[in-house]
């Protein structure tokens, strides 16, 4: 599913316009955005939390041309699936309470 499918389906679901969803996806996900930038951790209950791991920086070699390549500090964006999620995935429904 991309953006425009979620927003379709949230205008659907919702009865709101889908320019109004497209505002809402789009707040919602500069939000979590500008939390991970800040290196804050961005917790969904029943879904999981974001969060932002640095990566140090290594060397590689082109083995075609026998260079030394550098590639740079990174930070990596993570997600950790909540139980609830990977129960959910894993057709443990019972154990989830599902909120609309």
């Amino acid at each position: 599913m991309n953006r425009n499918e979620l927003s379709i389906r949230l205008a659907n679901e919702k009865k709101i316009t889908k320019l109004q969803s497209d505002d809402i996806i789009n707040t919602v996900f500069n939000i979590i955005k500008e939390a991970l930038k800040e290196e804050q951790k961005v917790c969904i209950k029943d879904f999981g939390t974001f969060y932002v791991k640095p990566r140090k920086g290594r060397q590689l070699k082109d083995i075609s041309t026998n260079k030394i390549i550098k590639v740079p500090d990174l930070m990596e964006l993570k997600l950790k699936s909540s139980q609830a999620m990977k129960d959910y995935l894993n057709d443990k429904n019972d154990k989830i309470k599902w909120y609309n």
